[in-house]
């Protein structure tokens, strides 16, 4: 979903009303067939948007992700006391349409009231993950398409050649389908090109044994699933390679071989600004936002009556106070998006929605004055570490 296209209200999360509210809206959400023994374990589930609908994600693909759909990611841990807790993502793809981002933000809800308010709400979008997210999985792969023009049952000899950006640092190693072109090539990363019955493994010169390792693991997965017949592998180091014909076989892909490739990739354009509490009233009569603090803030800030927009920069947390009444959690969603929007912030700025006692160590964090981020807070972490 290109992001001028994207309508933020369009994926809010509805508010919750009073007891009898929450209890029929509970009700309602075990109507839902996908949520069935959902959180009864500890580990990771997901379910697809298609159509309107919530589809269990095979367990197998835990972690593949196509950029023209949405998901919906539960988190379920037991603590020392054998106390259970939940993060409830929905995760949307840089192409996915309106229709199933308000699907999924509906029924990330719908999965909250089932579990009783207990989960906290995470908004994530496509290249802008929070490490939260990105750390329940190994490897998080992003491919092209989606419920409708995804690759499943495609033979190898009809396949469309892809080309896979293998990039990261120890376990948040990531892959993204890129296009096949020289500037999506680098020399710090790590490429797979996948055609079909032949899969290239490019590394840049200064690549990370991270992320040759998982180029790896991915071409053998490739070769394991298409049953032997694949006949050829084979890697590249680096743009002067020139030790077999399969490398400018590799190369005719891109149209030839290039003169040089960027050294690496763009760092994204670093998050400035000072942390920010926003008060959400209608105290007066009217819902009104209010800023209460900005730099270092202070706990006492928090009012139980009430609900805030917490600013970290790199995300924006929503706190639900105990005593908020009907309207105010209702509108405290829809108020984030509208400060996000008032702001010029990027549309895949974080939302994470949090219940008074329930906030997370990163919600508390910000009140030292630390800026929290997605991916890009991540990125120089990554490079600097190679």
């Amino acid at each position: 979903m290109a992001s001028e296209d994207l309508k933020l209200e369009d994926t809010n999360m509805d508010g919750h009303g009073s007891a009898e509210h929450r209890e029929m809206k509970k009700e309602a959400a075990m109507g839902e067939e996908a949520w069935k023994g959902c959180g009864a374990e500890a580990g990771v589930e997901i379910w697809r948007i298609e159509k309107f609908e919530v589809k269990h994600w095979p367990k197998e693909k835990y972690g593949e992700f196509f950029g023209g759909d949405s998901y919906i990611i539960l988190h379920t841990k037991i603590t020392d006391e054998g106390k259970k807790e939940y993060d409830v993502y929905f995760w949307l793809g840089g192409e996915t349409s309106q229709d199933e981002a308000g699907t999924a933000a509906y029924k990330t809800v719908e999965l909250d009231d089932l579990l009783g308010d207990e989960p906290v709400q995470h908004r994530e979008v496509q290249g802008n993950e929070s490490k939260g997210f990105l750390d329940l999985f190994p490897k998080m792969t992003v491919l092209a398409g989606g419920v409708d023009s995804g690759f499943t049952h495609v033979k190898a000899k009809e396949y469309k050649p892809r080309l896979m950006h293998v990039t990261g640092y120890k376990k948040n190693v990531q892959v993204y389908e890129v296009k096949i072109e020289h500037d999506s090539l680098n020399d710090s990363d790590c490429f797979v090109l996948d055609a079909g019955y032949k899969i290239f493994q490019f590394n840049g010169t200064r690549a990370s044994a991270w992320e040759k390792r998982k180029a790896n693991v991915i071409i053998d997965g490739l070769k394991a699933a298409r049953h032997g017949k694949v006949t050829d592998t084979y890697t590249i180091d680096g743009i002067d390679d020139k030790g077999s014909p399969l490398i400018e076989e590799f190369w005719e892909f891109f149209g030839g071989r290039p003169e040089s490739i960027k050294d690496e990739e763009p760092a994204p354009e670093p998050i400035t600004g000072e942390v920010s509490l926003h008060q959400i009233s209608d105290a007066s009569g009217e819902m009104t936002v209010t800023e209460v603090g900005k730099g270092k803030l202070d706990r006492s800030m928090l009012v139980s009556d009430d609900s805030f927009i917490l600013d970290g920069i790199g995300t924006l947390f929503v706190w639900i106070g105990k005593g908020a009444n009907v309207a105010e959690k209702r509108e405290a969603m829809a108020h984030a998006t509208e400060y996000i929007t008032s702001k010029g912030r990027d549309w895949k700025t974080p939302v994470v929605r949090v219940m008074e006692g329930k906030e997370t160590p990163e919600f508390w964090s910000t009140f030292g004055g630390a800026v929290c981020g997605g991916r890009a807070a991540e990125f120089s972490k990554w490079k600097s570490a190679k």
